[in-house]
């Protein structure tokens, strides 16, 4: 299994490293990579309109983009030296496109981890979050803005069946084989209008305690009642099917479906359908 974890932010950078370390404790042995991508144009200079940088600003940039680099190479250096024994990390560093390239490398993972979107990242954020999530179509574990206490030992799937959903799933797999307890969640109109989940028996046959928490729906915002549901049932990773691309737009840049980033609490392990077969 190959492992990647994208540091853009020294401010979320620990919080990414968490939710990496937390996978690897629960998947065992994995190739695991450290990836910080630095961009070659100032994103404060990307249309024609803005016009070119002049040469005090391209130096700004510049020293910008270098001190961010040296600051979360020392946070890798620091975590990695931290675990017992040191944990066999590579740290990569790219120059370019940052989408291009977080595309590129999270093409080639299984599970991709990334900081959590805030409401005034810069583009590399977003485009970084965009090249892993629908660009390479990977699944990508969100990591939350906090320390958490455990990982994976309690996985809630929020169960409503759909193409991207069954995507997150199967990336999920291996960490619902090994969990302790997994509680699938199910928001209706009305009760009992969505069938059990098969997979709750295949693990339930695996030895996993599972459980099927049924709610009805509110007039709020969907996404909001499903983070504050799986909190309620005390997970400690949140699975879910990412949204069609104008919600997911939605999602990276604000809107309805951005309460669910922006107030997790929870690691959130999601994945995008493609446009072939889609149904969700």
């Amino acid at each position: 299994m190959r492992l990647l974890a994208v540091l853009d932010r020294a401010d979320t950078a620990v919080f990414t490293l968490e939710a990496l370390a937390g996978l690897l404790n629960r998947l065992g042995p994995a190739d695991s990579t450290i990836l910080h991508v630095e961009p070659v144009r100032d994103p404060d200079y990307l249309s024609p309109d803005e016009g070119m940088p002049g040469k005090t600003e391209h130096e700004r940039f510049v020293h910008t983009v270098s001190a961010r680099a040296d600051t979360l190479r020392q946070i890798a250096l620091e975590w990695t030296r931290a675990a017992t024994p040191p944990r066999d990390t590579a740290w990569t560093e790219r120059v370019g496109d940052v989408r291009t390239l977080v595309a590129r490398e999270a093409a080639g993972a299984d599970i991709t981890v990334l900081s959590r979107p805030l409401p005034h990242d810069d583009s590399a954020v977003a485009e970084a979050f965009a090249g892993a999530l629908y660009d390479a179509q990977a699944a990508v574990l969100i990591a939350p803005l906090e320390h958490c206490a455990t990982f994976g030992q309690h996985p809630v799937v929020a169960w409503h069946p759909s193409y991207s959903l069954d995507l997150a799933v199967q990336a999920a797999l291996p960490l619902l084989e090994r969990a302790s307890r997994v509680t699938f969640i199910i928001g209706e109109n009305t009760p009992m209008e969505v069938p059990a989940p098969p997979l709750g028996a295949v693990l339930a046959q695996m030895g996993v305690s599972v459980q099927v928490d049924r709610f009805l729906l509110g007039a709020g915002d969907t996404g909001e009642q499903v983070r504050q549901r799986a909190l309620a049932v005390g997970g400690d990773l949140l699975v879910m099917g990412a949204y069609t691309r104008p919600h997911f737009i939605e999602w990276l840049f604000g809107g309805p479906t951005q309460d669910i980033l922006a107030h997790g609490t929870l690691p959130i392990l999601t994945r995008h359908a493609p446009l072939v077969g889609l149904q969700s």
